[in-house]
């Protein structure tokens, strides 16, 4: 079994707009770390989720979603918020979203195993 440290993906200036920041390759888990900074000085919110291979594109919802990280959580103006211990399975992916234009910094790192 391999385990590597890694940088999974990275959203610069995220806006509103549902990201997949990744997906998970075959017989690999991640166990991420999810660090948001909020560019602004007013209060953004926050979304992330772990979704199904079969998402592509606006709000994981039915049967794309797998479980919310973040719900419209609010990431005050230049804080950092950060988000541990989360396993990921193989073939799922990680989207993000920001409630404002151009004002979240998103990067999701951790460990790859396979």
């Amino acid at each position: 079994m391999a385990r590597i440290e890694t940088r999974f993906g990275v959203a610069t200036a995220l806006g509103m707009t549902y990201t997949s920041l990744g997906t998970v390759p075959a017989l690999t888990t991640w166990n991420l770390l999810l660090n948001v900074t909020n560019r602004t000085v007013n209060t953004v919110a926050f979304r992330a989720y772990v979704a199904d291979t079969s998402w592509s594109s606006g709000e994981p919802t039915g049967g794309t979603i797998k479980a919310s990280i973040a719900y419209d959580y609010s990431v005050s103006g230049g804080a950092i918020f950060q988000v541990t211990g989360i396993v990921m399975n193989a073939t799922e992916k990680l989207i993000v979203y920001s409630g404002t234009a151009s004002a979240l910094d998103v990067i999701a790192s951790g460990v790859a195993i396979s």
